[in-house]
Order: C-alpha cells, then sequence, then structure tokens
C-alpha cells in the first residue's frame, strides 16, 4: 500500500489505544498469534485471524517509525551552513 505521510499521519492519530494494524479504514489489535481483534463501535471485537490476510495488514508501528524518520529529516535551506568550512560551494544562476 503507498501512502502519502499526510495519509500515515491520519491513519495512526485516529487509531485507538491498543491497535497494531490497519486495512481498509478498520483498526485491528494483535493480542497474540491467534488472538486478533477488529474496532467497531467504539470497541474491540474479536475476529478469526487468517495468514492470507497478513501481506495486506499495515503494522501502525512501522507507521510511527516512518513519520518519525520523515520529521527526522534535515530540510537544507542553505547548503553553506551544512558543510565542511574548507568546502567551495559554485552557485549557478
Amino acid at each position: 500500500m503507498n501512502l502519502t505521510i499526510e495519509e500515515m499521519r491520519k491513519i495512526v492519530e485516529g487509531a485507538p489505544v491498543g491497535a497494531t494494524d490497519f486495512l481498509h479504514d478498520t483498526y485491528f489489535q494483535k493480542r497474540n498469534a491467534v488472538e486478533w481483534y477488529y474496532w467497531e463501535e467504539d470497541q474491540w471485537k474479536f475476529t478469526s485471524y487468517s495468514e492470507r490476510f497478513k501481506h495486506l495488514l499495515v503494522c501502525l508501528g512501522d507507521l510511527r517509525a516512518t513519520i518519525a524518520d520523515h520529521d527526522r529529516t534535515d530540510h537544507v535551506s542553505d547548503i553553506r551552513n551544512h558543510i565542511s568550512p574548507t568546502t567551495k560551494v559554485i552557485e549557478h544562476e
């Protein structure tokens, strides 16, 4: 699933407490290898989990890590402040 950083933020911000995964507007909570729950009507409901859907789930932990990595990126406005003082900068116009 290809998501923009804005979509990732929206998914993470909308996650109920305890959610571990996401798929098609539904949050899931993995309690162990066989106990999975989905969020509906403001409560966790048991669901049977199938390995065939594993590749479709989006891990919220991975989304949080991607967002943190994105926010940590250094956006350079003036390259001269980010390189060695001995490096000569040639400006092109």
